[in-house]
């Protein structure tokens, strides 16, 4: 269970298998500090909500964000603020925001135990950079897990979710038509307004249909070829620069 210490407050939030609906999951949240227990279990977010949380913070670490990014989901009494570094305002390169500090403002509708009151009004929980790293890398392996189980495996087309500059977790979607890539490995695709031809790490490897995959796969950018050995090697040393 991702669980975060937040200045006292103790978050966590659990994604658990769905119940007889494959468009949502269960997501469990509970907060506790020196005022405040609670916990609920929240059937009203859906797997691409889920996922699209996910990138965003994936792309806030990446630094892919130049100003403030707001997510909102509302059936589920969730808002989400991310804010990348700047410095005093104005806007820095990308670099610096990857290795600056970024914060992350979860608001949340604290709601009745039957869910059909608030508790409070809205409740915010900050996340800076380290706590965003921890809080999103458990999040993604129990979001995976779950995800796994929906079905998708007979699915027409792979699609693999890859990240750029070693920063894991991104899930930029590509089409494999081999249909050989595996998690974990590393491949070589056209990223970018510029289609600059990079080697990029596989994050996750899922099947899709015409009706669930995340891009039309006739104009989707597919993967060119896997990376070799030397190429890897390379590519890691260059992103530990």
């Amino acid at each position: 269970m991702p669980s975060i210490d937040l200045q006292g407050t103790n978050f966590s939030l659990r994604v658990l298998p769905e119940n007889g609906n494959k468009n949502f999951i269960n997501v469990e949240i509970e907060i506790i500090n020196e005022y405040l227990s609670y916990k609920h279990l929240c059937s009203d977010m859906t797997f691409e909500e889920m996922e699209e949380w996910l990138f965003a913070m994936s792309r806030l670490l990446a630094g892919a964000y130049g100003k403030e990014c707001n997510l909102s989901f509302e059936k589920a009494g969730i808002a989400v603020d991310l804010y990348p570094y700047t410095d005093n305002g104005k806007a820095v390169e990308r670099l610096e925001r990857r290795e600056k500090d970024c914060v992350m403002i979860v608001r949340m509708l604290l709601k009745s135990s039957k869910g059909k009151s608030f508790l409070g009004g809205i409740h915010s929980f900050l996340f800076h950079k380290k706590e965003i790293e921890v809080f999103s890398g458990k999040l993604r392996e129990e979001f995976d897990k779950y995800y796994a189980q929906r079905g998708h495996g007979m699915g027409k087309y792979l699609f693999v979710g890859v990240s750029p500059q070693g920063y894991k977790g991104c899930n930029y979607w590509y089409l494999d038509p081999s249909e050989s890539t595996h998690k974990g490995d590393y491949v070589w695709v056209r990223m970018g307004r510029h289609n600059t031809e990079q080697v990029v790490y596989v994050d996750s490897v899922r099947r899709f249909d015409d009706e669930t995959a995340p891009y039309d796969p006739s104009v989707v950018k597919q993967v060119l070829r896997k990376a070799t050995e030397k190429e890897i090697k390379q590519f890691i040393k260059s992103v530990k620069r």
